[in-house]
């Protein structure tokens, strides 16, 4: 039986049957306390006005257990006013959340139902919001639907708001791939091109299309050696006091590939 049905069931109890005497009521905006002898009960407003706790002196058994019954969703539904205060969640993530508070399923769906229609879950206004910011970072499209359907977002949505297609993603991809270039300018041309592609797949591009995106950009390598000789110095620095001979260079050699630069380069320095 759902909370709302209990608070109608029954009005009026006979103080003759008190057990639970009322010691002191602090009255909040959304909640009551109650101070019992051994303990105290958060109550919904609702509850408060309903059962006229402020006239009362105590408790008597079945509307203590009523109050409790209260107490469990008022507390949850704080709880989930809460979370969302701090952000958006979907309806799968604030019952995810309801489960974890071991509520009945009735109880569970009443709060959701309450949320819903105060507008305070809106899967389609979190699914909105959520493109926009995937977008900026630079998501695939691809990436964008993986993160929806792993936060709860039915595929009605997704689909209205999220369009999937090979020239899209392409054009997406170069313009990822050009907004990096700038953000790599410490790095050799090869390191540069690596960097760009590892980005472009870790938002979610298949690796053709990252690829096809790196290709086409324009990263001019004449500042290659000046790059390598001033890397060399400091690895070089770094290496010299405990290895020496092949294993030095050996050392070396693989700091500095691991970097981006060409291995003729690193061989030509090394050599020098």
């Amino acid at each position: 039986m759902k909370l709302e049905d209990l608070l109608k069931q029954k009005e009026t109890f006979d103080e003759t049957k008190i057990v639970y005497p009322i010691k002191k009521i602090r009255v909040s905006e959304d909640y009551v306390i109650l101070n019992l002898e051994e303990e105290k009960i958060m109550v919904s407003i609702e509850a408060y006005f309903r059962y006229n706790l402020k006239d009362r002196k105590g408790l008597d058994e079945e509307l203590y257990d009523i109050l409790k019954k209260d107490e469990r969703v008022t507390k949850a539904y704080r709880s989930c006013l809460r979370k969302l205060s701090a952000r958006d969640h979907t309806v799968k993530q604030i019952r995810d959340h309801l489960h974890s508070l071991d509520l009945e399923r009735e109880e569970s769906e009443e709060i959701l139902d309450r949320l819903l229609t105060y507008g305070l879950l809106d899967d389609e206004r979190y699914c909105r919001g959520r493109v926009e910011m995937y977008e900026r970072n630079d998501l695939s499209a691809r990436q964008i639907i993986r993160k929806l359907r792993k936060e709860g977002i039915g595929e009605d949505l997704i689909e209205k708001y999220v369009k999937v297609n090979s020239e899209g993603e392409a054009l997406k991809a170069s313009a990822v791939a050009a907004r990096s270039v700038n953000a790599t300018k410490n790095r050799p041309a090869e390191g540069r091109k690596r960097a760009i592609l590892n980005k472009l797949m870790n938002s979610g591009f298949s690796y053709e299309t990252s690829r096809s995106a790196v290709e086409g950009l324009e990263i001019d390598a004449k500042e290659d050696m000046r790059l390598l000789e001033k890397e060399y110095a400091k690895v070089l620095k770094k290496y010299e006091k405990k290895y020496s001979g092949y294993e030095l260079k050996q050392r070396i050699t693989a700091a500095l590939y691991s970097k981006g630069f060409r291995m003729e380069d690193i061989r030509k320095i090394t050599e020098e």
